[in-house]
């Protein structure tokens, strides 16, 4: 890793260097376990150094103690020459990491690359009193090499086995381990490690790419810039081939360069097999990991610098560290899939059961059936619609969701059509509940015969996903009696409502198609009936004795139940497409819309 070069370059803005406390704490993190005297030794030995080294000058202030010598007052710095009979007091310069100051430094001989210079204890980078006057700095991407080289370095033998050898085998032992320290060390003394390029490539190349890896797929971080206009501007002159020259290595020793940090990152990784799934995930949320799975994202940054700057120089592209082996998400999700950042994560997330999309929209005309289905589902099953994957949209009245054509008769159900459709589109099955009453009748034959938009090789929906009671929902599913007996409830007991008064109620609703229950509940007590309520009354009896709504209870179950207890099915069995093909599948298999045959006869065809 060349000093100057970076200097010249400025290759510290995305990536700053870190200090050595810094540099521990960051590999620390990562589940690297280093140590200040393991770092000397490793430069000791010239298998491992800092990438450069500051001696902090020392500068002069003229201060004034203040509250009796408690507090410090700071005058300013005392020039050279300058006439000052106060009190000074001697500080080390901090650090500029501003590009014409590092230069500054670098000529006037504080700043150094420790490489270029004898071994320097490090007892020696303290003065007296504790304050540190010699720093030494490293970058983030060399905890990569590190990590190899304690993999080389490092044999571990437990305590367990120790105990069972004798003395003389100990020191057998002992002989064995220190000439194979020996020439492991010399081999790292002679000829040092290929995989250091990584580290030094990828500082040379941070600028550039590093922001690219800091993503969620959908956006990116950048980071040590004052604009990200300046961060685009940098990228339009960038010069990859130019900059693999000054680098000095080949495109060919690149790409095995990356393949290797790929395979080290995989190897490295707790959660590998959630590669996919974890590029989605917030950057923020990715540095909460700990150890080894914080260390395999720092390792996949470098590897994707690295496949970033190679594709710039090439124009082809290297496999994902999920795919080094074979390239087999095209084929399991399909072509162009993964290019498609939305796409890729809706299959990757109903793969992981993580998808909130609900599996069945269930549509309905009003407030009561909204608040007293999911009700009775919970009473019935054990599970909430959320958790059944069901989610329960309102119509409010169904002419509020149709539109008519100006200066035509003939209506359409444009927006209801759409709805549904757009929701078979993407495999949520929309079930549609409806009275017996106005246009109904209509609505549901259209909605059967119409060819989908969105998918032509089907029609928008099914006959048995679109449900229209007899009358209504209260007439439909309750006796006479029980409709009387809620009726009279809600009324507080003013009036006793009588079953043959709902008898006929029901007789004239079919007739007239009207709210024959609301007309008769003002008539006799003068105030409006609150349908809502009225359901919940009645619900309320079905969900008081369930043991008499089981076919096994020698009663045939309500139709409420019964299409309850379908719901239930459809959306348990509704399962999310994971792949492209399954999901053209579903929508050419009848599910959610009839199919359309097509004529393929070249006639036709013409």
């Amino acid at each position: 890793m060349n000093l100057d070069y970076i200097i010249e370059n400025d290759s510290c803005i995305a990536c700053p260097l870190r200090s050595t406390d810094e540099f521990i704490s960051y590999c620390k993190d990562r589940g690297i376990r280093t140590s200040k005297e393991q770092l000397e030794q490793f430069e000791k030995l010239e298998i491992f150094c800092p990438v450069a080294r500051v001696n902090y000058p020392k500068f002069k202030v003229k201060v004034e103690y203040i509250d009796g010598g408690q507090r410090v007052r700071e005058i300013g710095i005392l020039k050279d020459g300058e006439d000052w009979s106060g009190a000074i007091e001697e500080r080390y310069a901090s650090f500029p990491f501003e590009k014409e100051d590092i230069r500054n430094w670098r000529e006037e001989g504080f700043l150094w690359d420790p490489r270029s210079h004898p071994f320097q204890s490090w007892k020696g980078f303290v003065d007296n009193e504790g304050h540190r006057k010699i720093e030494s700095f490293y970058s983030i991407f060399q905890c990569y090499t590190l990590y190899n080289l304690l993999q080389f370095t490092r044999m571990e033998l437990g305590a367990e086995w120790w105990v069972t050898y004798a003395d003389e085998e100990v020191n057998k032992f002992v002989d064995e381990i220190s000439k194979w320290a020996k020439v492991v060390i010399s081999d790292h003394q002679k000829n040092g490690t290929w995989i250091e390029a990584a580290a030094d490539i990828c500082q040379v190349i941070s600028n550039r790419y590093f922001p690219k890896t800091r993503s969620d797929r959908r956006t990116i971080r950048i980071s040590g810039y004052y604009d990200h206009r300046i961060w685009e501007d940098y990228c339009r002159k960038w010069n990859a081939k130019s900059v693999l020259g000054n680098i000095g290595i080949t495109v060919e020793n690149l790409k095995h360069l990356q393949e290797r940090v790929a395979i080290d990152a995989r190897s490295a990784d707790p959660l590998e097999h959630w590669y996919g799934l974890i590029t989605f995930v917030s950057v923020d949320q990715k540095e909460r990991l700990k150890d080894k799975a914080l260390l395999a994202q720092s390792f996949y940054s470098m590897e994707h610098m690295l496949r970033l700057f190679y594709e710039d120089i090439s124009g082809d592209k290297l496999r994902t560290p999920d795919e080094l082996q074979d390239r087999w998400k095209d084929r399991f999700y399909g072509n162009g899939v993964t290019e498609n950042e939305m796409l890729y994560l809706e299959f990757l997330t109903n793969q992981y059961h993580l998808n909130p999309r609900p599996n069945l929209i269930l549509v309905v005309e009003g407030d009561g059936e909204a608040e007293q289905f999911p009700r009775l589902a919970k009473e019935l099953s054990g599970y909430s619609f959320p958790r059944l994957g069901i989610e329960v949209v309102n119509l409010q009245g169904v002419d509020n969701f149709t539109w008519e054509k100006r200066g035509s008769t003939k209506d359409k159900y444009g927006a209801l059509e759409r709805f549904i459709d757009a929701y078979h589109y993407r495999q949520t099955i929309a079930f549609i509940v409806l009275d017996n009453e106005k246009r109904v009748p209509n609505i549901r034959k259209r909605l059967t015969k119409a060819t989908s938009k969105y998918y032509p090789k089907r029609k928008v929906t099914k006959d048995e996903y679109i449900h229209v009671w007899d009358k209504n929902i209260e007439f439909d599913n309750f006796s006479d009696e029980e409709i009387a007996q809620a009726m009279t409830m809600l009324g507080k007991y003013g009036y006793s409502f009588k079953p043959m008064e709902i008898e006929d109620c029901r007789s004239r609703s079919s007739q007239r198609k009207r709210d024959t229950l609301s007309e008769l509940f003002e008539e006799k007590l003068k105030h409006g009936l609150v349908k809502p309520k009225l359901l919940e009354v009645l619900f309320q009896f079905i969900i008081s004795n369930p043991e008499n709504e089981f076919e096994s209870a020698g009663k045939d179950k309500r139709p409420v139940v019964k299409l309850m207890q379908k719901l239930l099915k459809l959306a348990a069995r509704n399962y999310q497409p994971t792949t492209l093909l399954s999901w053209k599948e579903t929508q050419e298999s009848g599910y959610v819309g009839e199919p359309i045959e097509r004529d393929s006869s070249p006639a036709s065809a013409t």
